[in-house]
């Protein structure tokens, strides 16, 4: 080893508020005599744990550096040390357990998909670190280094499992499930949260993750390759420019701006007779909607509005792009529709404190999407032969099942319409079997 790099790792061996820049810089350019060294500092972590120095550090920039080297003869290593029990991983290591753990373990896995199986599955250690080597495995999926049907089973293996194994984890597991788009195993989501497994807070709710499983606009996948200095510059253990306070002025400005954006109107869109009618059916406005008399729900909602809600619902097939999947390739046309309607009716929909919304007018909204909803729902199962909610439900449900809903519109009815409310009731008493 040069005297540069010996120094380079001297000076990064201890805490210091200064960040490392020049130390990285020749440890990067002379990484094969630095490794061992590297190596050797997370040996002396695993061994010492909590009786390590407390201003000991060069194993903490050694995960990082060995990540951005790709070395795979560290990853058990690593793995051990992120095995150590909870609070001493947390002394060691600090934020870099939910932070560069998944990266970290990704760049430096060397194929032991058995010793990430096994330590997913023990509770003794760190749930934050068994999120990241979920995470792991759910990039070999789609790096197509895992095989789609092993990596389900293994989920299964854990949703179904009689012992608890952590919140956090099912969690984790469930935005697995979303990010490699197993559409088919939305019953294993569901089957979590009716279980209480999940907390609505965490990740939202079981039709959040629907939208979740068709929405490609953020990806939360391991990156490779990595750059220490990159991840770590910026970290609040490091000396920074102070940032310039926030004061009131800026507070108003920052209320101001927010609100506007909320009590913003959509400008109204005038559509003319040769325009393509707005409920998508392809054919021009004058053809299709513009003389059919208004709807109970165009009175209580604009088409412009209700797209403003539907802006999360998954997009439709309409204007593909290669690679990706949609509602319409495992659920008909009328079975979405169905859906859109209970989505507009019991979705929830954020307004600010000072504009929230009268009661009167959610249960209104509620009582006629839900009340079309079940119009189409009993054309749909009559016209079908469905018998019961269950077969129902199998084929057709998507963010909503019938126990969900329909309870809910009789709930609605009940002192508003009897007569509708005893046409739902006899048709839930019927299809309950």
């Amino acid at each position: 080893m040069s005297s540069k790099v010996q120094k380079a790792i001297e000076d990064i061996t201890f805490r210091s508020k200064k960040f490392p820049e020049e130390e990285f810089r020749i440890i990067c350019e002379e990484k094969e005599s630095a490794i061992p060294y590297l190596r050797a500092a997370i040996e002396k972590a695993v061994l010492e744990k909590d009786d390590l120095d407390e201003d000991y550090q060069l194993h903490f920039y050694a995960i990082f550096l060995l990540g951005q080297f790709q070395d795979r003869e560290c990853f058990p290593l690593i793995m051990e040390l992120l095995s150590l029990p909870e609070e001493v991983v947390d002394e060691l290591l600090g934020d870099a357990v939910t932070t560069g753990v998944p990266d970290i373990l990704y760049n430096t896995y060397n194929g032991d998909l058995e010793l990430l199986k096994n330590s997913i599955k023990n509770p003794n250690i760190d749930d934050f670190v068994r999120n990241g080597m979920i995470k792991v495995m759910g990039q070999l999926y789609l790096d197509g280094d895992l095989k789609k049907e092993d990596w389900q089973n293994f989920i299964r293996q854990i949703v179904y499992e009689e012992d608890e194994i952590g919140e956090y984890i099912y969690m984790e597991l469930a935005t697995a499930i979303c990010s490699c788009r197993f559409v088919e195993m939305l019953p294993e989501i569901r089957h979590l949260y009716k279980d209480n497994r999940i907390d609505a807070s965490t990740i939202g709710t079981y039709e959040d993750c629907v939208d979740m499983m068709f929405d490609y606009r953020d990806s939360d996948g391991c990156k490779t390759p990595i750059y220490a200095a990159d991840m770590l510059r910026g970290w609040a253990m490091f000396e920074s420019t102070p940032q310039k306070r926030t004061d009131k002025i800026d507070m108003e400005q920052l209320y101001r701006s927010v609100k506007a954006e909320f009590d913003r109107q959509e400008p109204k869109v005038k559509i003319g007779r040769n325009d393509p009618c707005p409920c998508g059916s392809g054919k021009k406005y004058k053809k299709c909607c513009l003389n059919k008399p208004r709807s109970q729900a165009d009175l209580i909602e604009s088409e412009q509005e209700r797209q403003k809600w539907l802006r999360d619902y998954p997009v439709s097939a309409s204007k593909r792009e290669e690679g990706r999947i949609y509602l319409e390739d495992f659920f008909d046309s009328e079975s979405i529709e169905i859906d859109k309607l209970l989505y507009l009716a019991l979705k929830y929909r954020p307004h600010p404190v000072w504009k929230p919304e009268a009661e009167e007018t959610i249960e209104n909204r509620k009582r006629v999407y839900l009340s079309e909803a079940f119009s189409r729902f009993a054309e749909k199962t009559g016209k079908e032969n469905i018998g019961t909610f269950q077969q129902y439900n199998e084929t057709y449900a998507i963010h909503y099942q019938c126990e969900e809903w329909l309870p809910a519109l009789l709930e609605l009815l009940k002192n508003k319409d009897k007569e509708l409310y005893k046409t739902v009731s006899n048709y839930c008493n019927k299809m309950k079997g």
